[in-house]
């Protein structure tokens, strides 16, 4: 009988610690693409942020259309920035108004945030003219 109880006291076979092995190397692979996979997101959202600002920085720096032409593209740190203005009607509609009041003429414009050659943000607005075009 004591034979017995030293047969099944021996620990592991070599085939359950190879299974045991296998499992835990595909978790830790999971978890390895897991914590990649939200770095590279967290530095994605970072960098829609930073483009954000710089959008929302040109869009300030212009009151009226005419502004906007006069510097179609620029530079601020690593980011670049490019606009296009174009005329638009814009239609109004008024509640209660017995008849609609007529298009008013504003620039669409088209703000493209890139950085290292690569667009990271699109933006469209629009602004009104100084001057009908």
């Amino acid at each position: 009988m004591n034979t017995r109880r030293a047969r099944g006291l021996r620990g592991f076979s070599l085939l359950e610690a190879l299974v045991a092995m296998a499992i835990a190397s595909i978790a830790f692979a999971v978890l390895y693409r897991t914590v990649g996979q939200s770095s590279l997101n967290a530095t994605t959202v970072e960098s829609r942020a930073e483009a954000a600002l710089v959008a929302r920085s040109v869009l300030a720096s212009a009151t009226f259309a005419e502004d906007l032409g006069q510097h179609p593209e620029g530079q601020s740190g690593p980011w670049q920035w490019s606009v296009q203005v174009q005329p638009e009607q814009v239609a109004v509609h008024a509640p209660g108004a017995r008849q609609a009041p007529p298009p008013l003429q504003a620039a669409r414009v088209e703000l493209t945030i890139a950085r290292d050659g690569r667009t990271v943000l699109a933006w469209t607005s629009w602004k009104p003219y100084r001057a009908a075009p």
